[in-house]
């Protein structure tokens, strides 16, 4: 009997999203996933077709759910700021957050999610919309400054929003790593190579 107020599919994504947080996608069975849930198999298929279709909306909404946490921490700080040194501030600390060891399961994810997207066009076509929702996010702060003349104007705003984004996964590298950098040393590296930025 289907929970109240949480619709089939709600519950599968929602199963699979817990799931998510201590296994790799693959070793997620369609068994476990319907035990779980409480779900037949004929409500999976008919929700999503396939079990691979089940897994990819479940890393979307994980992905999504990231991007609105994002996109809102960033308006705040473009709207809230008063000069260009609270907002790179701002911006530091966000980024420093995004750094943390202790969210290494999530870069991880996410270059999974992209290794995913090159060879699976579905969820590409899916990812994709998230991704350029948070990129354009980034891009309108980006914007934003440069009206205000915190960010220098020479700069293309789209190349600096990918390279935020892009310096964040990277730390992905170093989390795989047997003799890893220094957070405080990393950290130090984001704000002198993000400091030219400013007008």
């Amino acid at each position: 009997m289907a929970k109240q107020g949480v619709s089939t599919k709600e519950r599968l994504i929602n199963t699979v999203s817990q799931m998510l947080d201590g296994e790799h996608p693959q070793n997620i069975l369609v068994e476990d996933v319907l035990t779980a849930s409480g779900v037949a198999r004929g409500s999976l298929y008919h929700h999503f077709g396939d079990f691979p279709a089940l897994i990819e909306a479940t890393l979307v909404r994980r992905f999504s759910a990231g991007v609105d946490f994002t996109n809102a921490v960033i308006a705040d700080i473009v709207a809230s700021s008063t000069s260009a040194a609270e907002f790179f501030e701002r911006m530091y600390e966000m980024s420093i957050d995004t750094q943390d060891p202790e969210r290494a399961h999530r870069r991880a994810e996410r270059a999974r999610e992209l290794g995913m997207a090159n060879s699976n066009l579905r969820f590409r076509a899916q990812l994709s919309v998230e991704q350029e929702r948070l990129t354009n996010t980034l891009v309108e702060a980006v914007v934003s400054a440069q009206e205000k003349e915190w960010i220098r104007n020479d700069l293309d705003a789209r190349a600096i929003a990918v390279f935020l984004q892009a310096y964040t996964l990277g730390r992905a590298v170093d989390d795989v790593a047997v003799t890893k950098v220094d957070p405080e040393a990393w950290n130090k590296l984001i704000r002198a190579v993000t400091e030219p930025l400013a007008n």
